[in-house]
């Protein structure tokens, strides 16, 4: 066995009620005066307003910034940042997707770093000082910043998406509450949903994988497999809601320490340059990756190993004695069979041009995705070419 690392130093709070936890969670850490990070869609429905009243109870005063959009940029990490300084705040609680997680992260990095921009920080490990007290409390079972050393921030002015790493930025404890996730859409529970198992099946697949990153890949297929069906039937179900959010946690601690690869390096790009929403894009691009990762000869096995995660039904079928082959084939065709599913269902579009995408977009997307970071983490060399025979087999 290879020598490896691994970091997850995060509290998890997990469970119904658990929310009710973070009064004391901030006591501990010497919070008095926490800025809460959330944007406005969260607060018209009355999702902060569950947060904010715990606060309210326990008679801890705090600030509020919801101005994080969907894709957050440099521009609102900086401003929230501002805000903190200008208010007398002493650490942050963000309350909401990817997004104000990860524009939480920068606030707190830029602020680590005595106010400097966030543009600066960008790069592996150049963030050295320690975060002011964060806490995550997700509201959508996806991306898994609760527990990430990763922060994804889009540069406005050059229509990317930066991701800036370091272990300084994961935050301290993520507290995951069933009630803070009910009220997600059929369609937004599926595309977030896609987003935690595709990080934790290009985990398994990463070439910086260790088996404390696959274990945790695969309890996260497990979970994410069994649950995510019925959280789209009945949101209004705890069980499949908080195992959800915990597989999407176990998938975000798997990745960020084995990292992604070709459907992030792709994905980011779509998103920077399109505007294609994170979770749909993973979605769609899972299985096209998965196929051409196959199709070059690689991961040879990999993927059938999650097979019984993903459908123990059909792994119980194909039996003990078939080959690697026969179920990475199996696994492949059941991404594909999942999304048609939810296609159908919940009315998620699984083709490019149904987001708006045009076919002269595809080979700027595909130069951009070449020089991704995640794109390194990905057996296959992801070149531009390589990008573009996905992108063509999504449109």
């Amino acid at each position: 066995m290879q020598g490896f690392e691994f970091f997850c130093p995060t509290k998890i709070v997990c469970g119904e009620h658990a929310l009710d936890k973070l009064p004391g969670e901030l006591a501990d850490r010497g919070v008095k005066r926490p800025l809460v990070m959330t944007d406005e869609s969260l607060v018209k429905l009355g999702v902060a307003a569950k947060l904010t009243s715990v606060l309210d109870a326990a008679g801890v005063p705090y600030e509020v910034f919801d101005q994080v959009p969907p894709d957050s940029s440099l521009d609102v990490v900086n401003k929230a940042a501002r805000l903190y300084a200008e208010r007398g705040c002493d650490g942050f609680v963000a309350v909401g997707g990817g997004s104000v997680i990860d524009t939480t992260k920068g606030a707190a990095a830029s602020l680590a770093c005595e106010g400097v921009d966030f543009t600066t920080l960008q790069g592996s490990e150049i963030l050295k000082a320690d975060l002011p007290p964060l806490i995550a409390v997700p509201t959508t079972a996806g991306t898994g910043s609760e527990v990430t050393l990763v922060a994804v921030v889009a540069d406005t002015q050059r229509h990317a998406k930066l991701s800036f790493t370091s272990y300084k930025l994961v935050p301290h404890a993520a507290i995951l509450d069933p009630a803070l996730t009910a009220s997600l859409p059929p369609k937004l529970t599926a595309t977030t949903g896609m987003d935690a198992l595709t990080h934790a099946v290009e985990a398994y697949t990463s070439i910086q994988k260790n088996p404390v990153s696959d274990a945790f890949a695969v309890k996260a297929i497990e979970l994410i497999a069994a649950n995510l069906p019925i959280a789209c039937r009945d949101g209004n179900n705890v069980d499949a809601r908080t195992s959800l959010a915990l597989g999407s946690l176990l998938a975000g601690a798997a990745f960020s320490n084995a990292m992604v690869g070709i459907v992030h390096a792709v994905g980011h790009a779509l998103g920077g340059l399109c505007h294609i929403p994170h979770g749909q894009a993973m979605m769609m691009l899972l299985p096209h990756c998965v196929r051409f990762n196959l199709d070059d000869g690689v991961h040879a096995g990999l993927y059938g190993e999650l097979l019984a995660a993903l459908a123990p039904a059909r792994a119980a079928a194909l039996g003990a004695a078939a080959d690697a082959d026969a179920r990475d084939e199996a696994f492949c065709e059941e991404l594909f069979a999942m999304n048609e599913r939810y296609r159908e269902r919940c009315g998620v579009p699984l083709r490019l041009r149904d987001l708006g995408v045009e076919r002269e977009q595809l080979e700027a997307v595909a130069k951009q995705a070449r020089y991704d970071g995640a794109a390194l983490y990905n057996e296959t060399e992801v070149t531009a070419e390589a990008a573009l025979r996905v992108l063509e087999a999504a449109f």
